[in-house]
């Protein structure tokens, strides 16, 4: 992961860059978690034309966003955001988290940092597909390698990464995207340290 982020990509920086899509639908998520903590679940949900999915689980209502945080498009930029965002939600079920109009500020904080781990794991595994890296037939290998890489990214960016979004509520739009883009970027410097730590 090391030579990764440091050769493969040219460093954090460029990494992130190539997150475009990933990083377009993360501003656009994060922005929801800003709104919650500062209008309330219910206000954000009406501004969302959502209102309907108040009180109701977490996931249905995130499900019910997808649209507006990952558009639907043909690329594969676009693909790995998605197919995150549906990791994430996937996630949050299995945790058990209740209502949407009930998650707590850090659990939403949470779920977008789940999000960023997800889309830098399909971006990873978008390129080792595309340099003809060959992974093992058997599928049950194949899940394994899937969730090393996961607690791997997750292990190293999580806790590190949570203080950056502390304040999120007073950011306005264009801040979020500037912390969008600093958070790719830290993660990507976190999962290259990590990677060299383990050599």
């Amino acid at each position: 992961m090391s030579s990764y982020v440091r050769s493969g990509t040219g460093g954090a920086r460029r990494a992130a860059r190539r997150m475009g899509a990933s990083r377009a639908a993360g501003a656009r998520l994060l922005g929801v978690v800003r709104d919650v903590q500062r209008l309330g679940a219910a206000e954000t949900l009406r501004q969302l034309n959502l209102t309907g999915l108040a009180g109701r689980p977490a996931a249905d209502v995130f499900l019910a966003i997808l649209e507006f945080v990952c558009p639907p498009g043909g690329a594969v930029d676009e693909a790995i955001a998605r197919q995150a965002m549906l990791e994430t939600i996937g996630d949050l079920a299995e945790a058990g988290v209740g209502d949407f109009d009930a998650m707590t500020p850090d659990q939403m904080q949470e779920f977008f940092l789940d999000f960023v781990a997800r889309s830098i794991e399909g971006r990873v595994m978008a390129d080792l597909g595309a340099r003809g890296v060959t992974l093992p037939s058997d599928v049950a290998t194949v899940e394994a390698a899937q969730q090393q890489l996961h607690d791997f990214v997750t292990g190293c960016t999580q806790s590190e990464l949570s203080g950056r979004l502390d304040g999120i509520e007073r950011l306005g739009d264009r801040d979020v995207e500037h912390v969008v883009n600093e958070i790719y970027e830290a993660a990507f410097e976190l999962v290259a340290a990590a990677g060299e730590a383990e050599q």
